[in-house]
């Protein structure tokens, strides 16, 4: 239950971000940072990998257009680094190492 009211907050967050004239950066920025702190609020349920795996790739299956396409090819690969690597930096520092923001 906790997993579908994450993934439907995290999807109405990247929606509304898509939806507003941002800067593809600072989109891409937000919307890793949105989904790496989805990924840390697992990891800290102490969900395993294969659950977050699968959660993410549920989310990435609700969102419409280039905004699913970006979640599949971009941030679906990078789940099991966002997943080791949040329990000891933040979900922003772990964006920066992905280069989806701005150091």
């Amino acid at each position: 239950m906790k997993t579908t009211l994450v993934l439907a907050v995290l999807a109405c967050v990247a929606l509304t971000a898509y939806g507003k004239n941002v800067q593809v950066n600072d989109f891409l920025c937000d919307t890793c940072v949105t989904f790496a702190s989805t990924v840390k609020k697992f990891v800290d349920e102490e969900l395993p990998i294969e659950d977050v795996e699968k959660a993410a790739k549920e989310l990435c299956d609700l969102l419409p257009g280039d905004l699913k396409d970006f979640c599949e090819k971009d941030l679906l690969p990078e789940v099991e680094n966002i997943y080791n690597d949040v329990s000891k930096i933040t979900p922003q520092e772990a964006c920066q190492d992905l280069g989806f923001c701005d150091a």
